[in-house]
């Protein structure tokens, strides 16, 4: 049986349960507000080598045009932006051709 919320381990494990009401268990699936509907993702978008710095700020413009936000700008090691995204911005990102890899933004450690 699905429902309209639905989660991950990860999302159960350390997001906020919902609001319960009284007598009810408490839920370990987060809730959704009416602005949040699509599914975001964190994500750094490295552009390739010599990509003009416009491609990049279009490349922006159109994120925030369809919901996601820009988090961080890479002008130095590599080119590009950290950003949160809607599915679609990434599927479109994807194929984009000064685009040189998308990778999942989040913590990184290092083993010795």
């Amino acid at each position: 049986m699905t429902s309209d919320h639905e989660a991950n381990a990860f999302s159960a494990s350390v997001l906020p349960a919902g609001v319960q009401k009284p007598g009810e268990a408490p839920s370990t699936i987060p809730q959704k507000d009416a602005q949040s509907t699509a599914a975001h993702n964190k994500v750094i978008v490295v552009f390739k080598a010599g990509t003009d710095q416009a491609e990049i700020t279009k490349a922006e413009n159109d994120i925030i045009a369809q919901g996601g936000k820009i988090t961080q700008r890479y002008t130095s090691a590599l080119i590009g932006f950290a950003a949160e995204l809607p599915d679609n911005s990434v599927q479109t990102l994807s194929v984009h051709p000064k685009v040189d890899y998308i990778e999942a933004d989040g913590p990184v450690s290092a083993y010795a």
